[in-house]
């Protein structure tokens, strides 16, 4: 899949309903994290030293006017949001309130990126937005919109939503959603999959307790977001463009904020718990990492099917014939080679490359226990020490000694 600074997190989904593996998207990080600096106020003046009092004026006024929306959004009033927005955007930006209730958005925010400046009879600013889906606490994931203003002797009044950056356009921002609220999830889609909101939660509350289990770095999030997505939706939301076998992804804003996607063409309610399982457990396992882990590829989803089917019997692995396929093709490099299926590799490729990485990390937990797997694990994906390095002094062994030995058992596995 496209990667960036976060690598490709897939998961194995069902071959007759999917079609393969699920796909993840990546993230990049500032390196202190941009949501540490967000005001939690409503609004925030422009930087000091601008002094030009008509750009002053307009700053008091569109900050006075995105507190009247935030204040809106917080209690749920919509004449209230869209008083300060120009008739011709109150459709969309109605849509946009509707959906942000939707999800429960909680600590809604807004900050002025920069001063506003002079365009075309308005004032051009980008607005810093961010929130909660569910429940507060969550790790704020910042949106960046460009937006146009009028103003006068009333007030700022919206005049133009852009198209957001940082990972935008967020689900919230173009699509009509409803959604389903669990104790540890929001599952969020359009109407058209709206009737299978409630199954989908009740897997994806599965899922979070079993990824819940391995937040051993940092806590788990208050609410783990999903969103089922339509071809539409899919191919533009996030602006992430997604490999043909892939069925969802995990899409990191932040080191401390993933949001789920799931394929709603390709994955019905049979396959969520597995999917949401592994895609959960990237965001719990990997909270708060900011390194590029592409090169942990094989630790990175290995532990993430290990924590999907920990505790069941190697034969009931979906992918067991795709990894049986793919050992047995000759393009199998071992274990300690092991990188990522490509863009356009094929379903059975891709399943085989995780089933692979799976049963070397099933294997690494069996021979040395899974306390010692999981400290291997934090001092290579989260820490970005090198293999070699991290198991003469985790497991006592060389990792060429480890890797082999998974080597072998992948082999005794797939017969």
């Amino acid at each position: 899949m496209n990667l960036r600074i976060r690598s490709a997190l897939a998961v194995g989904a069902a071959l007759v309903l999917l079609g393969g593996p699920a796909a993840v998207a990546t993230g990049r990080f500032g390196p202190a994290g941009r949501a540490a600096g967000i005001p939690a106020a409503a609004g925030a003046a422009a930087p000091d030293g601008d002094s030009d009092p008509a750009a002053a004026r307009a700053t008091e006024a569109i900050t006075a006017a995105t507190g009247v929306q935030v204040a809106a959004v917080n209690r749920g009033d919509a004449t209230a949001f869209l008083t300060p927005v120009e008739q011709p955007l109150q459709e969309a930006m109605r849509r946009r309130f509707e959906a942000l209730r939707a999800v429960r958005a909680t600590d809604f925010a807004a900050h002025l990126d920069g001063p506003p400046k002079p365009e075309a009879g308005g004032w051009r600013v980008t607005v810093e937005l961010t929130f909660c889906a569910g429940a507060p606490g969550c790790g704020a994931a910042p949106v960046l919109v460009p937006t146009l203003w009028t103003v006068n002797g009333e007030g700022a009044h919206l005049a133009e939503w852009g198209r957001s950056t940082r990972y935008g356009p967020r689900p919230w921002e173009v699509s009509e959603l409803q959604a389903a609220i669990g104790n540890r999830v929001v599952v969020a889609a359009s109407p058209r999959y709206a009737s299978r909101l409630q199954a989908t939660l009740q897997a994806a509350e599965k899922a979070a307790e079993k990824a819940d289990r391995y937040a051993r770095w940092r806590p788990p999030p208050s609410r783990y977001v999903v969103y089922l997505a339509g071809a539409d939706e899919w191919s533009t939301w996030y602006g992430v463009k997604q490999p043909a076998w892939a069925a969802g992804y995990a899409m990191p804003i932040t080191p401390q904020h993933t949001e789920i996607v799931l394929n709603a063409a390709r994955i019905d309610g049979g396959e969520a718990l597995n999917t949401l399982t592994h895609e959960f457990s990237h965001v719990s396992t990997l909270a708060g990492v900011r390194r590029n882990y592409t090169d942990s590829w094989l630790l990175v989803e290995g532990m993430a099917e290990y924590v999907t089917h920990v505790g069941k019997p190697t034969g009931t692995y979906p992918w067991l014939g795709g990894t049986r396929a793919y050992v047995g093709s000759g393009k199998w490099p071992g274990t300690a080679a092991l990188a990522a299926p490509a863009e356009t590799a094929s379903v059975g490729d891709a399943t085989g490359r995780y089933g692979v990485a799976y049963f070397a990390v099933r294997r690494l937990s069996e021979r040395f226990g899974e306390d010692k797997l999981l400290a291997f694990f934090a001092a290579v994906a989260r820490d970005g020490r090198p293999a070699e390095q991290a198991a003469p002094e985790t497991f006592g062994v060389p990792w060429a000694d480890a890797a082999a030995d998974c080597d072998r058992y992948v082999r005794s596995v797939v017969g």
